[in-house]
C-alpha cells in the first residue's frame, strides 16, 4: 500500500518500517491510521482557535435604491456590532454610525420619501433593551448628524419609584412628510409600570429642529400588558417585547414564544365603565398549531395592576379551564379579535367556526 495524505500530514509508507529524522513510520495501515489521527488532532487545533467570520448584512435601503444600512458583527464574545450607511452598488462607507456597540438584531433606518433624512435606531443598553434615535440629514454626498433638542420626558403612574431599575425607549413612529418627524418617548420599569410621550419635530435646513408638539400617550394595551400577574408568562412580561407585534389603535398583541414560553395574544376589553378586561390565549408549546387552546381573562385590581378575572364570565371551557385536562375539547381553538368583541372558537380538525362569543360590557355572551 503506498500513501496517507490528509491537509495537515502527507507521509508516504513502505513496506517495513523506516525512520525519518525523529518520527518512526510504520507498516503501511498503521501509518495511515497515526496519519488520519494526526490530520483530526491538528484539524480540531485549528478549527478551534480559529475566529469565525464575522457576520454581516444589508438593510434599510433608502427609497431612492442608492444607500443603506450595513450591519456588521464582530466575531469573538461579546460579539460587538458596528453600523454603518453604504453605497448600495460599490459598497462604500458613505458614514459610520456606530462602532462595536451592543448587539442589536433590530437596528434599523426609518426613512423620508425623499431619501433627504433618516431616523437611526438602535439598541443603547443590552441590560435594559434601552433604545435611542438619532437624524441624519443628506449634505451633497453624505448625510450629517441633526442634534436632536432635549425632550420632555414622559410623566409616569404614580405606582412607579423613581428609583426603580428602567428601560429607557426612543424611537421613530413614522415621518408624517419630508421634514415631519414623529417619535415616542416611553419608559418601563422593571415591575411594569410605563410611561409614554409622543413628540413631533419639525426639521428646518437654515436652523435646528423645534418641538412642534409633546403630549402624554394615552393608556393602551400595552400598559396593561405590562401590569400582568407575576408567573402568566415563563418570564416577565416585559421582556416579549421584542418578539411582540403591537396594534394599540385595535388594542391587539401578538407574541412569538421561546423556549418554554409557547407563543400567545393579548385582546383588550372594556367595561362599560371604561375598565380594562385583557383576555389572553395561549398555543401548545412547542406544537406546529400555533392557535390558541387556553384563554384567561385579567381585570385592573385595587392595587392599580391586572389581576385573574373569573374565567365563567366566558361561556366556553378550554382544556385547562375546570383545573384538569379535559380531553373532550381538546378540539377547541381559540381566536382572539384583532377588530371587533367576538372570539371565535374553531376546530383545529375542521377549521370550523364552533362557537361566536361576544362581549357586551359587562361578559361574553355565546352567540345561539
Amino acid at each position: 500500500m503506498g500513501c496517507c495524505r490528509s491537509a495537515a500530514v502527507a507521509v508516504t509508507c513502505g513496506k517495513f518500517d523506516r525512520k525519518v529524522g525523529d518520527l518512526v513510520m510504520l507498516h503501511s495501515r498503521a501509518c495511515c491510521v497515526w496519519a488520519i489521527r494526526q490530520a483530526v488532532i491538528i484539524s480540531s487545533v485549528l478549527l478551534a482557535n480559529a475566529p469565525l467570520f464575522a457576520d454581516s448584512y444589508v438593510d434599510s435601503k433608502s427609497p431612492d435604491g442608492k444607500v443603506a444600512l450595513q450591519v456588521t458583527r464582530g466575531d469573538k464574545q461579546p460579539f460587538p456590532q458596528s453600523d454603518a450607511l453604504i453605497e448600495q452598488g460599490s459598497g462604500k462607507v458613505v458614514v459610520d454610525l456606530d462602532k462595536d456597540q451592543p448587539f442589536d438584531p433590530e437596528a434599523k433606518l426609518v426613512w423620508t420619501t425623499d431619501s433627504q433624512r433618516f431616523a437611526y435606531v438602535r439598541r443603547t443598553d443590552e441590560n435594559t433593551e434601552s433604545l435611542g434615535t438619532r437624524v441624519f440629514q443628506r449634505n451633497g454626498a453624505t448625510f450629517d448628524e441633526i442634534k436632536l433638542p432635549d425632550l420632555p420626558a414622559p410623566k409616569m403612574p404614580a405606582h412607579a419609584s423613581a428609583s426603580e431599575r428602567k428601560s429607557v425607549r426612543i424611537k421613530p413612529n413614522r415621518w408624517s412628510g419630508p421634514a415631519s418627524l414623529e417619535l415616542e418617548y416611553e419608559i418601563i420599569t422593571w415591575s411594569g409600570w410605563r410611561g409614554a410621550e409622543k413628540i413631533a419635530f419639525q426639521f428646518d435646513r437654515q436652523g435646528p429642529p423645534s418641538i412642534v408638539k409633546a403630549e402624554p400617550e394615552p393608556l393602551s394595551i400595552l400598559d396593561y400588558y405590562l401590569l400582568l400577574p407575576d408567573g402568566t408568562l415563563e418570564t416577565p412580561a416585559r421582556s416579549w417585547l421584542h418578539n411582540a407585534t403591537v396594534d394599540k389603535e385595535n388594542g391587539y398583541m401578538s407574541v412569538s414564544g421561546d423556549g418554554a414560553q409557547p407563543s400567545f395574544e393579548v385582546a383588550l376589553f372594556r367595561y362599560r365603565d371604561g375598565r380594562p378586561l385583557l383576555a389572553l390565549c395561549s398555543a401548545e408549546l412547542e406544537s406546529e398549531d400555533y392557535h390558541c387552546i387556553t384563554l384567561d381573562l385579567f381585570e385592573l385590581g385595587a392595587d392599580g395592576r391586572m389581576q385573574k378575572a373569573p374565567r365563567k364570565i366566558f361561556p366556553i371551557l378550554d382544556q385547562w379551564s375546570s383545573g384538569e385536562y379535559n380531553k373532550k375539547i381538546e378540539d377547541f381553538r381559540f381566536y382572539l379579535p384583532r377588530q371587533g368583541r367576538t372570539v371565535l372558537v374553531r376546530s383545529a380538525k375542521t377549521k370550523k367556526i364552533l362557537h361566536k362569543v361576544t362581549w357586551n360590557g359587562e361578559k361574553f355572551v355565546q352567540e345561539k
